[in-house]
């Protein structure tokens, strides 16, 4: 009989998130790790498994609460782009 002796071959559990993007001015996203960086132009979000890049004009971090694992943002959002 022939075993496995590794045990890294478990699957990785994944966090969920959300994203609620209410007529391209608000975006409210759930299960953020951190906010690499916020600019006016753009907000880089880590998540569990992957980043989010939103890109706009006037983007303005409404509230960041790492507690929650919960960010809102304002502005004019024009792209979302998840990087993995």
């Amino acid at each position: 009989m022939q075993t496995n002796s590794n045990q890294n071959n478990k699957p990785k559990q994944t966090q969920n998130h959300t994203l609620q993007l209410d007529n391209q001015t608000k975006a409210l996203l759930t299960g953020v790790q951190e906010v690499i960086s916020a600019t006016e132009k753009g907000v880089f979000i880590k998540l569990a498994n992957n980043s989010l890049q939103i890109s706009g004009d006037n983007l303005r971090v409404e509230k960041l609460s790492p507690e929650e694992k919960l960010l809102v943002l304002s502005g004019n959002i024009c792209d979302i782009k998840y990087i993995s």
